[in-house]
């Protein structure tokens, strides 16, 4: 049977084998799991084909022994009215159909192997088809991740981002440039709150002073 030896080619082959030559692993992948879609397809259509013809072979069982009982019915029937030719006739017809549900019967149990292996091999490649799904979705994640890393060392390391980090580093410099100029020009001069606290001071010894001179006074 071509399908079954297609099926049995399939499951023997060396994926992971495949995968580390082929140039777009990705690709091949894809391509293996339609390769094997279709044979898992052409399995269950096969299987349903054998199925059915295995049906049609039960119903002529049933129907060459119910008409076998019905020729040796007759045959019984003849002999009881003394018609001997009659009931010869009748079981030469109730061979026919014993043969006809023996041809039958052969053919039930020449399918069953059959489709015995048809279903073993469906198995088979469901089981490699999720395998493969499997492997396809992390090469998927791994080559999506590997993109984005590689797009962000081309851009760290491209002539635009090395000249906006020179930009940056030049704007950085002038603003600490800017900074130190406003501080250069509070150097020698006293601190505000110093100025502030000083006058305090002073402004506590004015009031001393003149309540030491009322008190000469008086």
């Amino acid at each position: 049977m071509t399908i079954i030896n297609r099926i049995e080619d399939l499951i023997k082959a060396e994926f992971n084998a495949l995968l580390d030559k082929a140039e777009d692993p990705q690709k091949l992948t894809s391509q293996l799991i339609r390769d094997l879609e279709e044979a898992l397809a052409d399995c269950r259509a096969t299987a349903a084909e054998f199925i059915c013809q295995q049906k049609i072979a039960q119903r002529q069982i049933e129907q060459a022994n119910n008409a076998s009982a019905t020729w040796q019915s007759k045959a019984e029937h003849a002999l009881e009215k003394g018609r001997e030719d009659l009931a010869r006739s009748a079981l030469e017809q109730k061979q026919r159909e014993i043969e006809k549900a023996q041809e039958a019967q052969q053919k039930v149990d020449d399918l069953a192997p059959a489709l015995e292996k048809l279903s073993g091999d469906a198995d088979k490649l469901q089981s490699k088809i999720q395998q493969l799904k499997a492997k396809e979705k992390g090469m998927l994640r791994r080559l999506e991740a590997g993109q984005a890393r590689l797009h962000i060392k081309q851009t760290l390391s491209s002539d635009e981002m090395r000249s906006a980090t020179r930009k940056f580093d030049e704007l950085e410099r002038k603003v600490a440039r800017i900074e130190a100029e406003v501080e250069s020009y509070d150097l020698g001069q006293p601190d505000m709150w110093q100025r502030f606290e000083d006058e305090q001071k002073q402004q506590q010894i004015d009031d001393e002073l003149a309540q030491l001179k009322q008190k000469i006074a008086s």
